[in-house]
């Protein structure tokens, strides 16, 4: 069989108009339905995101100022001196004891177990992971924990979508396309940030981008981001100047930050790793429940001289993207922030890590800029421009989420101007963690755990090519009415694995094998090929996808195709078994090597 150049272009739908016509061959129209529940996960979604926020003021004001209130307020602003030590161990004590009593999967920020549940759990979530999440988050951030609430939002929003993908019988595929919907629809909600929410759960949770998958997320996104704007409005959570860049020079200096930034998560994440080891491996009873305190104590040192690393540094980040703290305030509260983040989440406490990493980020690319426009006074520009850039690098690096990164903080500064550094910086970023990192933030969890999980995706080689790309067009054909006597007599296998049975006007009957011509008895030799034809194969017609010939052929149990013409009578016109389509895989690998292989040889 000769090979094939592999198509560019995905699918030809077109080519199956004959069997369906135009409708439901790009769509199927099944997704009509799942959009309508996408719409009420978004919706529930976006309600219980709003809820959590709520709430999470709500422990704030009681813990740090004793006062029954659901006004927005930060816990640095207290007055409790150093007796604000003592706070985030008593939310570390509730956490601990909650993750030791009812639900070990509430440790951490929630996007692994969400993965975890979708990649190797048929995208089944429990109960109690909807209700008890959002009130452990609200227990951690609301006594100083240094986390932002859109982790813990998006696995109670996945949890909501996976619960009603079960409660109405969805299969896992579908109640994956839910479990992502509830997802965006906690990211959108948190942060009115409808773009990102679609991109996070496309990258973090889906692994592909078809119509199918896609669509319902982005409208169960688009009506999170409605309740949001219902309570708050328009306004952007992080308002920022309109920066502006110098000159093209100055990308230079974007990319030059996108790899200090890219060290910054690769030292993250490694620190976080050996902190979660470390208290995973401490010797005492009961420790699921003791190690967050411990990390909290430390916490609360930690926010005695940096109170701006408490909560969710909201305020911190403004402050960061309007330049109203010094370098050397910078330095420390980033550097603060990012040991109060791996000291906390590595203890064993629940919290996200979204808003953290645009804390470290930010203080340290402002401080770079300050830095270097003593060095090029006339090329740099605004130092919380750098900030800006920063908090996406760390984020996009940290999280393998570079797309969703960008997204995230255009959606939050509605600032265009900014696109062109945030793509710069956060994509070096991005390469330089890939380079030094095999893991993520979102899954050296599971990797610790024995479990494969890779952040990339592609479109699947068996959907760039077409059945007939595939067919061997050089075979045999036996008339239904030979006697199966003069076959044997004329009949020489070679390479023959499998010839169809045709009538006298050339329409198939049925496929017989080699082997077939040797199972009956000398006394049957009479029989007619008609009568030894079998059925086990499936039907195919040229122009489709080899992916959707691979689904039926699993569906009926069989290796044998026969390409038909697709008017008139069946006649065949090619035939293919598993091990050709299994070739595939081959031919992409020499695609992907060939190029680089005569390079090293031209050298």
């Amino acid at each position: 069989m000769a090979e094939f150049p592999i198509p560019e272009a995905a699918t030809h739908p077109e080519a199956q108009s004959h069997k369906k016509g135009q409708f439901g061959v790009a769509l199927e129209p099944e997704v009509i339905r799942i959009c309508g529940y996408a719409l009420l996960v978004g919706l529930v979604g976006g309600l219980v995101a709003q809820g959590l926020l709520e709430l999470i003021y709500f422990f704030t004001n009681v813990f740090f100022y004793g006062r029954f209130s659901f006004a927005i307020t930060n816990p640095a602003h207290n007055h409790l001196g150093i007796w604000e030590i003592l706070i985030p161990p008593i939310g570390g004590l509730l956490v601990g004891v909650m993750i030791y009593l009812w639900e070990p999967t509430l440790k951490g920020h929630g996007i692994p177990e969400a993965m975890e549940s979708v990649l190797f759990g048929h995208s089944r979530m429990r109960l109690r992971v909807a209700v008890l999440k959002p009130l452990a988050t609200a227990f951690a951030i609301g006594t100083g924990g240094p986390f932002g609430a859109e982790g813990p939002i998006i696995q109670t929003g996945a949890a909501i979508g996976s619960l009603f993908g079960q409660a109405i019988g969805l299969t896992p595929y579908y109640r994956r396309v839910l479990l992502a919907a509830g997802a965006a629809a906690g990211m959108a909600a948190t942060f009115t940030a409808p773009l990102a929410g679609i991109l996070v759960a496309v990258e973090l949770l889906l692994f592909e981008l078809r119509a199918r998958s896609f669509i319902p997320v982005a409208l169960a996104s688009a009506v999170a981001t409605g309740v949001r704007v219902h309570f708050v409005g328009w306004a952007p959570l992080f308002p920022t100047p309109a920066f502006k860049m110098t000159g093209m020079r100055e990308l230079w200096l974007f990319a030059i930050l996108g790899v200090l930034m890219g060290i910054v998560g690769v030292v993250m994440i490694r620190v976080l790793g050996w902190l979660e080891d470390f208290f995973d491996e401490l010797p005492w009873k009961r420790a699921a429940i003791w190690s967050p305190v411990i990390g909290a104590v430390i916490l609360g040192v930690l926010g005695y001289f940096y109170p701006q690393v408490l909560g969710t540094s909201y305020d911190t980040i403004r402050d960061m993207l309007n330049d109203r703290l010094t370098t050397g305030h910078l330095v420390g509260i980033s550097v603060a922030k990012f040991w109060a983040l791996t000291i906390s989440l590595g203890s064993g406490t629940t919290g996200g890590v979204f808003a953290p990493s645009l804390v470290v980020g930010g203080g340290l690319g402002a401080a770079f800029a300050a830095g270097m426009h003593h060095l090029l006074p006339t090329v740099v520009s605004d130092p919380a421009f750098y900030a800006l850039a920063a908090m996406a690098a760390v984020f996009g690096g940290i999280a393998r989420a570079p797309f969703t990164s960008i997204v995230f903080l255009f959606e939050l500064s509605h600032n265009p101007n900014a696109l062109l550094p945030l793509v710069v910086c956060v994509m070096v970023a991005d390469g330089f963690v890939r380079l030094f990192s095999r893991d993520s933030i979102m899954t050296i969890k599971l990797v610790k755990r024995g479990l494969i999980v890779l952040q990339d995706y592609s479109v699947p080689v068996l959907m760039r090519a077409r059945i007939d790309q595939v067919m061997r067009t050089q075979f045999n054909v036996f008339q239904g009415t030979d006697e199966l006597r003069k076959v044997l007599e004329t009949f020489v296998p070679g390479d023959a694995t499998l010839i169809p049975v045709v009538d006298a006007a050339g329409a198939l009957i049925g496929i017989v094998e080699p082997h077939d011509l040797l199972r009956t008895e000398p006394p049957d030799h009479h029989f007619k090929m008609r009568e030894l034809a079998r059925r086990d194969y499936v039907l195919a017609h040229p122009g489709e996808t080899v992916d959707q010939v691979h689904r039926d052929m699993m569906l009926k149990d069989t290796e044998n195709v026969v390409v038909v013409q697709p008017t008139g009578p069946r006649k065949p016109v090619g035939i293919a078994r598993a091990n050709e389509i299994l070739q595939l895989r081959r031919w992409l690998l020499e695609e992907e090597t060939r190029d680089s292989q005569l390079a090293a040889g031209k050298e």
